[in-house]
């Protein structure tokens, strides 16, 4: 690199690979108790008739309730230690430029600008230029590295303010069942006449939720048995306006995590085109 301080060195690395090792065990445990929970068959969908004869609630319910707040909390925990990762790498090769001083800043730069990157800048003299080109290449800004953006996000705000939430939502839904309505026959275009209704939320909030509502113009004389519901849920993590699969996070976060250690380590030399497997 410059000659004087080789970055491919596994004791500069060795700080930031403990924390991204404990980050990804705590996601697979994470992600198994997903699983777990997923297995007992937790939701149903029932379909009932109110008692205008009119009116049809689809109805959901869930036992047990996803533990949410658990999940939440250790989300955190998992994401804390993604960012404290790149923290530590960024500490540990200051470190080697201020020895035996502590550089006086060890936050992993992720910025959307170029001015966050320049502020940044100005507080790591010590680093070479072609150590700090490392650092830049991999800012989302220059890379398109968007679940950096997320990482470091999600981190400012439970720092700060409310913070994300872990949702389990419905985002897929078809219900099966027939029903017979008074006075309407096929070619009236039943379809037409039904008005459907969202409900109260598609995240699991309680044991018994109605998802959706339809309203028929006359009165209901029979509900057929549902045969065929279709539905699925998606672990969510929402902040700031965004959304994002909760597992889709993990995996693109804690690949982002070890691409960037790997790339400013020089393990591997592209920060654009993601390499096919990274030994760290």
């Amino acid at each position: 690199h410059n000659g004087e301080v080789d970055l491919d060195d596994p004791i500069l690395r060795k700080a930031a690979t403990g924390k991204l090792a404990h980050a990804l065990a705590l996601a697979r445990a994470l992600r198994s108790d997903m699983d777990a929970w997923w297995a007992t068959g937790p939701v149903s969908l029932i379909q009932e008739l109110r008692s205008d004869g009119r009116t049809i609630d689809l109805v959901m319910l869930t036992s047990p309730v996803p533990p949410v707040d658990d999940w939440y909390n250790r989300a955190g925990d998992m994401l804390q230690n993604f960012r404290n990762a790149l923290n530590r790498l960024t500490n540990s090769i200051g470190y080697t430029f201020t020895k035996p001083a502590k550089p006086s800043d060890g936050n992993f730069p992720i910025h959307n600008a170029e001015v966050g990157w320049q502020n940044w800048l100005k507080k790591h003299p010590e680093f070479p230029v072609d150590v700090a080109d490392r650092f830049r290449a991999f800012e989302p800004f220059v890379s398109g590295r968007p679940f950096l953006l997320a990482l470091r996000d999600s981190n400012n705000l439970e720092k700060h303010d409310i913070g994300f939430t872990v949702s389990v939502t419905l985002t897929e839904l078809r219900m099966g069942g027939t029903f017979q309505a008074e006075g309407l026959w096929e070619d009236d275009h039943l379809g037409d006449q039904l008005k459907l209704i969202a409900g109260e939320s598609f995240d699991i909030i309680s044991e018994r939720q109605v998802i959706g509502t339809i309203e028929i113009p006359t009165r209901v004389i029979e509900i057929g048995p549902d045969t065929d519901s279709k539905f699925f849920f998606t672990p969510m993590i929402r902040f700031d306006g965004n959304v994002i699969p909760f597992l889709t996070a993990i995996d693109s976060i804690g690949r982002e995590v070890t691409w960037a250690i790997a790339y400013i380590t020089g393990l591997v030399d592209n920060a654009i085109k993601p390499p096919p497997r990274i030994d760290l």
